[in-house]
Parts: C-alpha cells; structure tokens; sequence
C-alpha cells in the first residue's frame, strides 16, 4: 500500500520481503532526476558553508580562541549523500581534548557538568558571535547533551555543534567524550566508501525511507527512524541498492555487522542484550546503530519494500517510482466504521526545549494512555485495547489514540475477594452491602470514573502536562495527520488492531 492510497491491506501485518528484484535502470534514473540536487543547489550549499566555516574562524582568530578544526558534517557536507532541496547544514566545530584535560580528568559526573558549562560559553559567545557577524537570523542556543547553536542562514537552517577530535584508536578504546564525537569518524568512512554509483544507491534509499515517513528523529512511524548514516552504511556494507534493501527487510533476522557476528553472540554482548534490530558501527564494532530504531517503523519499511517488490515484479513500474517520491501525510477523514473510535491532541512548543525532548515526554504520556484505556484501577476491563502516535508537525506535536470501545456503560462489576479469606469478606461485604458470590469470589457493583474515552484522554494529559508544551483548544491538520498514520501506516503492520472493519475477521 502507498500512502495516500485506500484502505490499508490488512492480512499483511507478518509481510517479509524476499528483495530478489533490481530497480530497473529507467526507473532508477527517472527518480534521480527528481531527487537529486541541482548544480545550483550544490553551490549555494558550497558558498553558505564557506561563509559559516569563515565566519567562525575570523571570530576564533580576532579572540584567540584554539580549536582543531571547522568542517560540514551530514549529507550537505562532505559526504554529499543530500537529497533535492535539502536545507540542512551541520557545522563541527572540533576542540583539542589536550586543550581541556583539566576537564576531561574529572569524574564523570563533574566532567559532564564542566562540558555543558564549556559549549554554552561557547555556544553564547563565539558560535552566536560569528553567526551575528553572517547576519543570520533566528539564532537560538538549543539543547541536547550539550548546547549548540541553531541558526537560518540564506535559507538554510544550520545547527553550529562543538565537539572533540579524538582520533579513531582512542575512540574505539575509550568511546567518545560527547555523543557527536563519532560524527566526524561516520563522515570520514562514508567518504572513503562511497562511489558516485554507491551515492545515488544511497540518495534512492534515503527517498524512499523518507517517503515512507520513517526517516530520522522526525518520523512518522515510530519513536526513531533510520538515520542518514545507517542507510550508508546499509548502501556500502552490501554494496549497491538491493542488497541494503534485503538487509533492511532482514535486518531483524540477519543482522549488518563488520564482524560477521549473529544475532545469538550479538546479545551476548551488554550494551547490545536489549536491542532488536542490528545495524553495528564499522567505525566502532561495540555501538549498534539501529540500537534506537522503532520496531514499529522498521516493520513498515518491510511491508513497503514488499509492495515494491510486488509492483515491480508486476510491472507496474509508475507506481514504484512513486514509492520513492516523499510526499506530505494526508489529511483525509478517516472511514466510517474507524472516526468513532479515533482521538487526537495537538500540542504546541513554548520554548527552547529540543523536540526530540517533548516527542520522548509525550510518547511517555501515550504509554500510560494505553495502560489507562485498558483496565480500570482495579484491574477490569476499561475501554480496551488501543493504538497510540506522536507526530511532530513543524512547531505543533500531536498525540493521536484509537480504541476499541469509545465509550462504556456507567458501572461494572468489580471483582473482590475469594471466599475462604473470611477477613477480607467481611470487609469487603461492610463496604459493598449488595455484593454477590460468583465463581468462589465476591463481586460488587461499582461506578465507573470515565464512561467516555476522550474524557480519559484529557485527565492523563491533564495530571502530568510536559514542560515545553502547551494543549491547543483546536484541532487542525496536526491532528488529522496522526490519525492518518494510525490508520495508513501502523495498521497494516499491526497484528491484532483494536478496531477492524466490518466483516473483517478477528
């Protein structure tokens, strides 16, 4: 199923992809004109990173301030993997860790406390310093380990990032100081590794994560999608297109590992015990990539590369190219027999707290939506199962829920004590005069709290709201999206959804 498309298919939620296929080389170079940048792209990218590089070296020289060096990281940078219109920038700034041991010596805790301190200083005075000089605009500090700049500059929004430049042995050995350290190691092995065929077999796989909505830290599908580099990785480890697609559909079977290492001895390691999904750094084989990558997301991209597959060995060469094309989340209603059971809640952001942040809080809050929806305090039987998304939609996050049953009766029977604890029968009997015994326990009538789903909804949101975010009184398009990704997205992948057309067999 595409998205935008009809009804989801719904015997598919177990799909595997068998990726024998090749993209046949029309298709292949019609959707690389498309999504490839332009030559003028690429030179304006050029100029507005050497206007920042120069920027921040001018400021550095003019304040004696040390550093190793100042480069483009990401896709725009050196590895040059972006895709048409892509208007992200990252700028590394590298600090020698020789020029900071005092530091760097500290224990642990300290030694975190003293970094913050150091890049926010950073952060407010040399990073901000060089981007007023730019004349750039909506220059924020941000946060995430550690602070760094965020900025719009010529169309392009650009995060300025200090890191170390630790070289690859002594990471390996000791691991990094801060959790961007690695980034310039990712930069330098892509770069070694790719081809200009291997380059556009990695831009082909990033549009088509990309138009599945399971890209990144702002996907669709899913806590955390595949990042750029993965996909780089995947592109080079089985060198071209199909083979990072077969290893994508089998990658919770047959996991990507520089080592050769099997998913058995691969949990036998630590840090790996809990992860499902293997993607292993080959600039350090103790970091799993995918270690952060949604379950859920992961068994979509299946399910797309499977009708991929399916189009492709039926010809149907059009709408397989189509599949690569990213195009924006519908807002159509949902179906007839699915609105009734359908909610969602928009937030807006107020301040400076780094979305990654507020996405984790709020998908915090849907967890205990879905713990609330399906039993009552005293374990019964509430409104059922549900599905719950976040959905980050430019400054508004949105929370979307479907639910078995929208609403329920005002009372249910509570389930007491068994009969042979004399004691509790006894209290429980003073304290529900018309209890009844049923099948060796005592059972009383009680009333309920919430008889409407929504009004549930609203009192979690209401007893823990998240710092950073503010409940809007309206719903818009946000809310219309989430619910469309539920609908489109999560339930063909879903095995057991709480709500199923009708005549469709549980």
């Amino acid at each position: 199923m595409q998205q935008g498309s009809g009804a989801p298919q719904w015997s598919c939620p177990a799909v595997q992809a068998v990726v024998d296929m090749e993209v046949p080389e029309q298709l292949r170079e019609h959707v690389l004109a498309k999504i490839t940048p332009t030559q003028d792209e690429l030179v304006e990218q050029q100029i507005a990173i050497h206007n920042i590089e120069g920027a921040l070296r001018t400021w550095a020289e003019e304040h004696g301030i040390s550093y190793s060096f100042i480069e483009a990281q990401g896709s725009t940078g050196r590895k040059q993997t972006q895709l048409r219109d892509a208007s992200d920038i990252d700028m590394f700034v590298a600090l020698r860790p020789e020029d900071y041991e005092d530091i760097l010596s500290l224990p642990r805790a300290q030694c975190q406390q003293q970094l913050s301190a150091l890049f926010d200083r950073l952060v407010g005075t040399w990073f901000t310093g060089a981007a007023r000089a730019l004349g750039a605009s909506n220059i924020q500090k941000t946060y995430s380990q550690h602070p760094y700049l965020s900025l719009l500059y010529e169309g392009f929004d650009v995060d300025i990032v200090g890191c170390f430049d630790i070289p690859a042995g002594q990471l390996a050995r000791l691991g990094p100081v801060t959790a961007v350290d690695r980034t310039i190691h990712h930069t330098r092995y892509v770069v070694e590794h790719l081809d200009e065929r291997l380059r556009d077999d990695v831009r082909l796989l990033k549009s088509f994560v990309r138009a599945s909505h399971a890209y990144g830290d702002m996907c669709a599908v899913g806590r955390m999608g595949f990042t750029g580099y993965a996909i780089e990785v995947l592109v080079i480890a089985r060198r071209g297109l199909t083979g990072a697609m077969r290893a994508l559909a089998r990658l919770s079977e047959e996991p990507v590992d520089p080592l050769g290492r099997g998913l058995a001895e691969l949990r036998e390691v630590p840090t790996f015990r809990d992860d499902r999904l293997f993607i292993v750094d080959p600039t350090d084989p103790r970091r799993n990539v995918a270690s952060s990558f949604d379950p859920r997301g992961h068994r979509w991209l299946v399910h797309r590369v499977a009708h991929l597959e399916h189009l492709l060995s039926s010809s149907s060469t059009r709408e397989a190219e189509q599949m690569f094309i990213e195009r924006p989340i519908p807002t159509d209603p949902l179906p007839e027999w699915l609105a009734p059971h359908a909610f969602a809640r928009e937030f807006v952001m107020t301040g400076d707290v780094h979305y990654t942040t507020l996405r984790d809080k709020l998908y915090r809050v849907s967890r205990r939506l879905e713990k609330a929806l399906l039993r009552e305090r005293t374990g019964e039987p509430r409104f059922g199962r549900s599905l719950t998304e976040v959905l980050i939609d430019g400054e508004t996050l949105a929370l979307g829920v479907i639910v078995e049953h929208p609403t329920i009766g005002a009372t249910y029977l509570r389930k007491g004590p068994p009969l042979h604890l004399e004691a509790a029968v006894e209290e429980f009997s003073r304290r529900h005069p018309d209890c009844v015994e049923k099948d060796g326990h005592l059972y009383a009538w009680e009333r309920r709290e919430f008889t409407r789903a929504a009004d549930l909804i609203d009192a979690v949101i209401a007893a823990d709201p998240v710092r950073g975010l503010r409940l809007s009184p309206r719903a818009g398009a946000a809310s219309a999206r989430v619910l469309n990704v539920l609908y489109r997205f999560v339930y063909p992948v879903t095995p057991r959804p709480p709500v199923l057309p009708p005549g469709e067999m549980r």
